[in-house]
């Protein structure tokens, strides 16, 4: 199933700090000169307590307590000595949208209770403007990863004010790389004519936090799939570290970051897990619209011989509308062919009908469609050049 791609790349692009374990090297002379900064740098009001010692790390583990039966290492780093771990990674399998049916939530406390390392839930989300009714995530005006990172700012730092944007590049390269090769392992591709794009980056925070001036860095990997019209973005995670302003030990942060791995032997029990959840979604999905299919047909026995065959051709268009829909939606990012793909393909038109609905009719039907303003579900269409329709009916606009 190609929507189970999305699972992949979201899990792969959750990786950011393994992805910057790639690079790190790269960046130790600036985050050298940044923990020198940090250290030198000036409390804002009274006396500063000690600088913390963050000189030694520790191997630790993000654990999935619950998900398979026993205590399962899903992610693995270092973090300070000395520094209080909480938290790990959580299951909802009635969840419609993949990224909330597995979330982590981690953190590591600092002995000063006020620095703090975070590992958040990502967010899955389709771009508005391009969604679909059959994609169960929701709708986000999220175009890039800035986009993303600052509504997440506002969101868990309400009033808090952002005071830079750094894109990573290297990571949203080292991060499409680690997706190919998870897709891969997994015998996922892309869908003919789907397209996606990485990007990545952090944003710096200042805050108020007990009367504490505060500093909060926020990096995700951020993934765009896209198919015909339809677009969905994920962030795997998003990773966190606050401390009181001038205490923002960007080195620390690179050197916990570097370490940051998925576990394979989680993820080889976490996908699958996945993958049926979301099969169980789309199953329960065309489900119901086989129940009303079938009672679309027992309305249409109930009717005259006259009507009968326009009204069984009328909702069999509607429900070859649905299921290809839902056959897009199920491709790897819940993609949909664009609305002209889908008419050219079912051989009708759409028009724009009363109270916010549409209408499909059949090229092959009257060019003229009538609509029910009591119930929207009614319609017909016809070639008559001096139509009499019923009582409520009005004529519909073919939608540009």
């Amino acid at each position: 199933m190609k929507q189970l791609g999305v699972v992949a790349v979201a899990l792969a692009c959750a990786t950011l700090a393994a992805c910057a374990a790639q690079d790190g090297a790269a960046h130790a002379a600036q985050a050298d000169a940044s923990r020198q900064v940090s250290a030198d740098a000036p409390a804002d009001r009274g006396v500063p307590p000690p600088l913390l010692d963050t000189s030694r790390l520790v191997a630790t583990e993000i654990v999935d307590q619950a998900g398979f039966g026993r205590p399962v290492a899903a992610w693995r780093l270092q973090a300070p000595a000395g520094w209080q771990t909480t938290g790990g990674v959580t299951w909802n399998d009635g969840a419609n949208c993949h990224s909330n049916m597995v979330q982590t939530g981690w953190s590591a406390i600092a002995p000063d209770s006020v620095s703090i390392i975070e590992v958040m839930p990502g967010f899955a989300w389709q771009v508005a403007g391009s969604e679909i009714r059959t994609d169960p995530c929701p709708v986000a005006s999220h175009r890039t990863a800035r986009e993303f990172l600052e509504a997440a700012a506002q969101q868990s730092r309400p009033g808090a004010r952002i005071l830079d944007y750094v894109e990573q590049p290297d990571w949203a390269r080292l991060a499409q790389q680690r997706s190919d090769e998870q897709m891969r392992r997994m015998g996922e591709a892309l869908a003919p004519g789907q397209t996606r794009t990485v990007e990545a980056g952090s944003v710096l925070l200042a805050f108020q936090q007990d009367g504490i001036e505060m500093r909060e860095v926020l990096s995700a990997v951020v993934s765009f799939v896209s198919l015909g019209g339809h677009r969905n973005g994920s962030a795997g995670t998003v990773v966190s570290y606050r401390a009181p302003h001038g205490r923002l030990d960007m080195a620390l942060a690179e050197r916990v970051a570097t370490t940051l791995e998925q576990d394979p032997q989680w993820l080889d029990l976490a996908l699958p897990r996945l993958k049926r959840n979301v099969q169980a979604y789309f199953s329960g999905q065309r489900r119901q619209i086989d129940e009303w299919h079938s009672r679309q047909m027992a309305i249409i026995n109930a009717r005259g011989m006259a009507d009968r065959h326009a009204i069984r051709m009328r909702n069999s268009r509607e429900v070859a509308g649905i299921y290809s829909a839902i056959a897009a939606s199920t491709s790897a990012t819940s993609d949909a062919i664009h609305r002209r793909g889908l008419e050219a393909v079912g051989e009708y038109d759409t028009y724009v009908g009363s109270a916010g609905t549409t209408v499909q009719s059949s090229i092959h039907g009257g060019s003229r469609v009538f609509q029910d303003t009591h119930d929207p579900g009614r319609a017909y269409s016809t070639d008559d050049p001096r139509p009499d329709p019923p009582s409520g009916y009005v004529e519909l606009e073919r939608m540009p």
